[in-house]
Order: C-alpha cells, then sequence, then structure tokens
C-alpha cells in the first residue's frame, strides 16, 4: 500500500498575515502572498517543501497572487494599487503598472491572456496581458470586491462588501444581471450544477445559492456559525467552505447539508483556499500564520467513481431502450404478416381468425414478459450502485465527524 496516498506535505509558517494561496496548473508548486507585500513560491511533497522564490514586489500588503493559465507567470495584486507580472522560472519582474487603480486592489485572477482585478470601492477592471491595456472597466458596487469567478469563454462573476453578486459579459464590455444589494457581506462565490447555480459566502455565515438565470431570490443554507471566507468545489453538488471559526467543512447542496468536517486551524480566522492541480491536496491560510495542506484526494476519487457509475447506468439505459426497440420492431413485422396472410387467404373461416386472435395475444403477453424480463437487471444494477453509494458516503462522514 502506498501511504503517500493518505499524507500530506508540512505545514508552512509565516512571520505575518498570509492574504493568498494558490496552486501551480502544472507543476507541484504553490504560491503565496503577505501583509509584509512579499511573494513566495514552495515546491511542495509529502518529503520535503522547499522554498523556490522570495520577492518583495509591493510596499503595501499583497493582497492577492496568482498563476496564469500557462503556469509561467505569476500576477499580483496590491494595497498600493499596483499589478506586477512575474517569471516563474527567475523571479523577475516583467511588468508592472503602478496605478492599475485609484483604490487598492483586493482580488485579481487570470484566464488564459485576461486578467480580472477588483478593488477596495467596487470597482472591476479587465486587462488584456497582450496588450498591456484595460479592456473594460465596471463600477456597480459600492463597496470592496470581494471575490471574482470566470463562468464561459466570456463571463465572469462577482461578489461584494456591498451584499451583491454581478453577472458581466467581458468580450461584450456590458454588465448581464446584478442581484440585490443587502446588509450582509458577500465573501466568496463558485460556481456550481453545471454553472446553472452560482454558490455565495457571506458575512453572517449563511451560503447563498443563486440560479444565474435569476438573481432574484436565492436560496439560503443557514448553518456555518460564523463568517464563510472561501469556497472550494468539490463537484456539481459537494463543496469544501472555509470559515472565520478555522473550520473546513464538507457540504452538499443538493439537499443542502453540513456532511461532514475535514480540519481545522485550531478557531483562527481561516482567510481562504485552494486546490491542487492534481485535487490530492487542498491547501488554506489562517490568521493562525501557517500554510496547512489537506489529503482530500478520496473526495474527488468519489466524485471519480459516482461519473462512472453514471456513465455505467446510461450505458444500461441505453441497451435497454435498443432492446424495447428491438421488441417493437419484430411486433410490427410480426403484425404484417399476420396481415398479408389474411390477404391472401380469403376462405378462413371465422373459427381461424379466432386462432390467429388467440396466438396474436398469446404473442403480445410473451412479449410484455420478455420486456419485464429485461428491465429486472437493469433496476437490481442501479440498486446496488445507489446502496454501495450510500455506504461509502456514511463511512466517510464517519470518519470525518471524528476529526
Amino acid at each position: 500500500m502506498d501511504t503517500t496516498e493518505e499524507l500530506a506535505p508540512n505545514d508552512i509558517g509565516f512571520d505575518v498575515y498570509p492574504f493568498s494561496v494558490n496552486f501551480h496548473p502544472l507543476e507541484d508548486l504553490v504560491v503565496t502572498s503577505d501583509a509584509s507585500g512579499r511573494v513566495k513560491l514552495y515546491k511542495y511533497s509529502v518529503d520535503n517543501n522547499e522554498l523556490k522564490l522570495n520577492l518583495k514586489p509591493h510596499q503595501k500588503s499583497c493582497r492577492q497572487a496568482s498563476f496564469s493559465s500557462d503556469g509561467k507567470y505569476i500576477f499580483t495584486a496590491s494595497a498600493d494599487c499596483s499589478i506586477k507580472v512575474i517569471d516563474v522560472n527567475t523571479g523577475s519582474i516583467l511588468y508592472t503598472r503602478e496605478e492599475a487603480h485609484d483604490d487598492p486592489i483586493n482580488s485579481l485572477i487570470s484566464k488564459d491572456f485576461m486578467v480580472f482585478t477588483g478593488d477596495d470601492e467596487g470597482t472591476i477592471k479587465v486587462w488584456d496581458m497582450r496588450q498591456q491595456n484595460i479592456v473594460c472597466e465596471f463600477q456597480e458596487h459600492g463597496d470592496y470586491i470581494s471575490d471574482i469567478i470566470t463562468l464561459d469563454d466570456k463571463h465572469f462573476v462577482s461578489t461584494s462588501g456591498d451584499g451583491g453578486l454581478s453577472i458581466y459579459n467581458f468580450v461584450r464590455h456590458s454588465m448581464e444581471d446584478i442581484s440585490e444589494k443587502s446588509d450582509n457581506e458577500l465573501l466568496s462565490v463558485i460556481a456550481m450544477d453545471n454553472e446553472k447555480k452560482l454558490v455565495c459566502g457571506s458575512q453572517e455565515g449563511q451560503i447563498y445559492i443563486f440560479d444565474r438565470n435569476n438573481l432574484e431570490k436565492p436560496q439560503k443554507f443557514v448553518g456555518h456559525p460564523e463568517s464563510v471566507d472561501s469556497l472550494v468545489k468539490i463537484n456539481e453538488q459537494t463543496l469544501f467552505t472555509g470559515s472565520e471559526d478555522g473550520m473546513i467543512r464538507y457540504v452538499g447542496i443538493k439537499p443542502k447539508k453540513l456532511l461532514g468536517v475535514v480540519g481545522e486551524h485550531s478557531n483562527f480566522p481561516l482567510e481562504t483556499m485552494a486546490v491542487s492541480r492534481d485535487k490530492r491536496y487542498l491547501g488554506s491560510i489562517s490568521h493562525d500564520l501557517t500554510l496547512k495542506f489537506w489529503n482530500v484526494m478520496s473526495f474527488y476519487e468519489e466524485e471519480e467513481e459516482q461519473g462512472e457509475e453514471e456513465e455505467e447506468m446510461q450505458e444500461q439505459e441505453e441497451e435497454e431502450e435498443e432492446e424495447e426497440e428491438e421488441i417493437e420492431f419484430d411486433s410490427d413485422s410480426s403484425e404484417l404478416e399476420e396481415e398479408e396472410s389474411e390477404d391472401e387467404d380469403d376462405s378462413m373461416d371465422d373459427s381461424d381468425d379466432d386462432d390467429d386472435d388467440d396466438d396474436s395475444d398469446e404473442d403480445s403477453k410473451k412479449q410484455s414478459r420478455n420486456k419485464k424480463k429485461n428491465k429486472k437487471p437493469t433496476n437490481e444494477f442501479l440498486k446496488q450502485k445507489n446502496e454501495k453509494r450510500k455506504q461509502q458516503q456514511q463511512n466517510k462522514k464517519n470518519f470525518y465527524s471524528g476529526l
């Protein structure tokens, strides 16, 4: 047995409060930023964590450090209102925009050659890093931009301290929808249910579930005693939540339920979380001045198993449909042959007709019995799979409830 499947890298400590953590898209690298303006790049493993870069690109706190999609660059955003581009291999600063915003920048994400930034006063800017210019700018929020995510090739979503959620089309340079503002600050957002639902964490501990096509009247999930500062998607129905009470929880949205506890930061507020490229480790940073790694591979393996089961069930359903079509075809052919036989023999008497009808009724009964027999293996298969999944989920709940 490979014991590394159950292990995780050791904690990484900081001298000042860390603000962000993100994993490299292709290698075992993780980048962090902190309140002193430093950016640190580590190569992580179960055996050892190696510091690769230790830079101070900003004079004020570096609130975000995120990898480019190809992993060649690190984009940073700071309270000094600047953004920078750093070479991952050399640590060289390749580009600086000193006054990228008029106010301190709080959020930054990237998608391909596009960078999205949001500041403390609610302004969002979209940058094309090929031209190093602003593509579009939005000022729909009255408070800080807490989180930004992209959806498809042309949409992104933002949450704000004003309690609002907004959807934008950065190709058309337009805002498409915005929710009603509230006193409950929205702190984090992820897309779930094949991007049909937008799930947000809030200052008061509620999780809001918005319908992407209608941001009015979101569903509310109460269960966290303190603010939900960070969300990480597991699959289309489950996620990890990071809270101000230091707890990392395993949560389902269909149905809405707290499923277990993954770990904790000893009651210190959790700042944010991210998952590694291979879905093996969840990284979390907290006011306890540590980056902790949690082995969450089993959660994602269960999702893969469920995906395989769904494929098997779909194949069974398709086979069942094909068998039913064949039976119907045979039945139609039988009826046609019977009609032709009746047309050819006009001398057939009434008693013969009655015999044919009896035979036809008997054939129909046999076909009906055959259909029922064909369905039995599928129903049994589905029952076994559902029982297996329920047992796996119960085992996991029992395990994590003890942590």
